[in-house]
């Protein structure tokens, strides 16, 4: 049977290539999500737009399943996995979005970026994975350029900084865990059931704050947090249910990508991200990066880079007489 993302491959075109394609699309799109919460979070809760997002996405997400590997796939044996991942995962995205209508989306996204660091480090005690002397230096930079970009204890503080921290944390925890199951579960069927995950998350919060009205002093994240469900319509419907689609999408787009292509090759692209936050920053909001964020940005991106780099050295460097691969670095 003939891979289906062969079909899509441009004359000529090497599968990094196209690789590259798909990760650079896939982040392209995603950035209108960020975008899209971002302009309604004055108006309707984060669990709302969390739970509208999953019902849009999870017949979509059945039928990538059933491209890719099959709906019998769903039947997984390891559940508690699932809900453990799902769970982390879903706190990954809600601090997220909750951070959105607080900062400037070049310094979320920029934030956001500590996760493949996070991976890194905690790679060791969850994989059981040893880090060398060389990637622990590039993961302490690249924390730096995060402080550079939060600035605790400076004036401009603001708490809300830390919520993609948090993020960014769970979200590696999250991707550790998928690797872990990974040996046995496709990368649509974890997905699916994250999206059931967000389904049911997201409603039971609207439910437990159903109950509680943001005052008019509270602050952008949490008021987005507190505001009242509502029945949106219009345009502002068609952004919640095309933030459905995105996921979706979104997500064969990527994972298709590091399907066919070499991991530390093709994730940097994802740093594309920062890119196309700056410029529809600009465009829509008149927002210019401080040079604070531009900076603790490029020291991030820098040092994941780095550290994809060193990652890909050492699992490509061989033991002697052992065929296995070391881990020093």
């Amino acid at each position: 049977m003939s891979n289906p993302a062969s079909n899509l491959r441009p004359s000529g075109m090497s599968d990094t290539a196209r690789a590259v394609l798909f990760l650079c699309a896939g982040i392209f799109i995603f950035s209108f999500q960020d975008v899209i919460v971002k302009q309604l979070s004055d108006r309707y809760p984060a669990h709302q737009i969390v739970f509208v997002r999953a019902i849009i996405a999870l017949p979509l997400m059945f039928m990538i399943v059933h491209y890719e590997s099959g709906l019998g796939t769903l039947a997984t044996r390891r559940p508690v996995m699932h809900a453990l991942r799902s769970f982390i995962g879903f706190g990954a995205f809600f601090f997220y979005y909750l951070a959105l209508p607080v900062m400037p989306l070049t310094a979320v996204v920029a934030i956001w970026f500590t996760a493949p660091l996070f991976i890194t480090a905690l790679a060791v005690p969850i994989l059981g994975e040893r880090v060398g002397w060389r990637r622990w230096a590039g993961i302490l930079f690249g924390f730096a350029g995060a402080l550079v970009i939060i600035q605790p204890g400076a004036d401009t503080f603001q708490l809300a900084a830390v919520l993609p921290v948090i993020a960014a944390f769970c979200y590696s925890i999250s991707a550790l865990l998928g690797r872990k199951m990974g040996i046995t579960e496709s990368g649509s069927v974890m997905a699916f059931y994250m999206m059931i995950t967000f389904f049911y998350c997201g409603g039971a919060i609207g439910v437990f704050f159903a109950n509680f009205e943001p005052s008019s002093s509270a602050d952008g994240a949490l008021k987005f947090l507190l505001l009242p469900w509502h029945m949106p319509a219009g345009i502002e419907l068609a952004m919640i249910i095309v933030i459905g689609f995105i996921s979706a999408l979104g997500f064969w787009l990527l994972a298709t990508a590091y399907r066919i292509g070499n991991a530390p090759t093709v994730a940097p692209f994802e740093y594309t991200s920062m890119l196309w936050a700056t410029i529809l920053s600009y465009l829509l909001w008149d927002e210019v990066p401080k040079a604070t964020t531009l900076i603790g940005a490029l020291m991030i991106i820098a040092s994941g880079v780095y550290v994809l780099r060193r990652e890909a050295v050492v699992r490509d460097r061989p033991l002697a007489g052992k065929g296995m691969w070391r881990s020093r670095n």
